[in-house]
């Protein structure tokens, strides 16, 4: 028996269930028909990293009692889109550098990528990976919202280089909380960290400006 055909609406039905209009919703296939476009969703671009990609500027302090006492630094954060990048791989990398803020001596850098999964239009799941001059590298798990994200180590989301030096960090926490009213946009960026002998604790607490493109 021959089902019948219903016309446009038929065929629309059946792309749906088909490979190629799959291709048409990650974007790897342009559609320009108009019957067509009716049927798919439009992605939103990611508001948190409309705000994010770029550099950010600023101060910050540091502690880690009772090895470390309070010490003040510069604190450089750049952000880009990451290779590849395209609606179905949104992957920034970015580059982390501290310096005394007295001294201007280097003092910690540390190199990474964010990878978001949207869930709903303004939150969804963020993977932060991060390697570090001191040979630590850590895989972060979390959440992300417009203007936040926080992510930490899970699922012994913590390695390091055999010649890294005691006490061992266990775990690590980064929390970012953005103040895109501001002017400049603003940020507040926070490390928290465990170690064997000590318990998670705030570690490093830097205030950012965003600069404008041609300051960059």
């Amino acid at each position: 028996r021959h089902q019948k055909y219903n016309g446009p609406a038929a065929l629309f039905a059946k792309m749906l269930r088909s490979q190629q209009l799959s291709a048409m919703l990650s974007g790897d296939v342009i559609v320009d028909d108009p019957l067509l476009l009716q049927g798919i969703a439009r992605r939103k671009s990611l508001e948190i990293m409309e705000h994010l990609e770029g550099t950010w500027v600023g101060d910050g302090v540091g502690e880690y009692a009772p090895h470390l006492s309070k010490f003040p630094f510069e604190h450089t954060l750049i952000i880009e889109k990451a290779v590849p990048h395209n609606s179905r791989k949104l992957h920034w990398a970015y580059r982390s550098i501290a310096k005394h803020k007295e001294t201007k001596e280097g003092l910690h850098m540390e190199t990474g990528f964010l990878r978001f999964f949207p869930e709903a239009i303004d939150h969804g799941k963020l993977e932060m990976t991060c390697t570090s001059s001191n040979g630590l590298s850590e895989v972060n798990e979390g959440t992300y919202t417009q203007d936040s994200f926080d992510v930490w180590t899970r699922y012994n989301g913590i390695t390091r280089a055999q010649h890294a030096t005691r006490p061992f960090v266990t775990e690590v926490r980064r929390i970012c909380e953005i103040r895109p009213q501001n002017e400049p946009m603003s940020m507040e960026y926070r490390v928290e960290m465990a170690t064997e002998r000590t318990a998670m604790q705030p570690h490093l607490l830097s205030r950012l400006r965003k600069l404008p493109a041609e300051q960059r």
